[in-house]
């Protein structure tokens, strides 16, 4: 629940630090690191998974670009192509890992939403995505998921 008031965009880890100081008084301050260490954890594992899946449609893109060109040219271009699309791929991954990173930093540098009665937190997400990807899914999931939480607590 603590990864779910994170993603809310009125609340972030302000929330977290506010009722953990409560509840947990001296300890909180493990709990409120914790709670961050699951979100940058959710995230890259969010992150390797997308990584997972660019790579293999890289490489089934690189395997039809080497079958086709075999037909066309000799072996040794193909070597150096091959080679370069390798390394295109590490790089693109490495400068994926950055960006997904630093992805949960910015979200949380920016400032609070207003908190408003109407407010659509998913189609917030869906709006923002652009500038969230990651965090988009991660919100997706956990706050699907989180409501459906509450509403299962509230008719029991």
């Amino acid at each position: 629940m603590g990864v779910a008031a994170v993603l809310d965009p009125r609340y972030k880890m302000f929330l977290v630090k506010f009722f953990f100081r409560k509840i947990y008084h001296e300890s909180a301050r493990f709990k409120i690191d914790e709670v961050r260490q699951n979100c940058y954890d959710l995230l890259f594992d969010y992150q390797s998974r997308c990584c997972t899946l660019n790579e293999s449609s890289s490489n089934i893109g690189g395997l039809e670009t080497t079958m086709s060109s075999d037909v066309h040219s000799n072996v040794n271009v193909d070597e150096n192509l091959d080679e370069f699309e390798q390394f295109v791929i590490s790089k693109t991954s490495s400068a994926t890992n950055l960006s997904a990173t630093s992805e949960l930093d910015m979200y949380l540098e920016e400032s609070l939403l207003s908190r408003a009665r109407d407010f659509d937190i998913l189609n917030w997400w869906k709006t923002n995505g652009v500038k969230f990807p990651t965090l988009q899914k991660m919100a997706r999931d956990i706050l699907v998921y989180s409501c459906f939480y509450r509403c299962i607590r509230v008719c029991i």
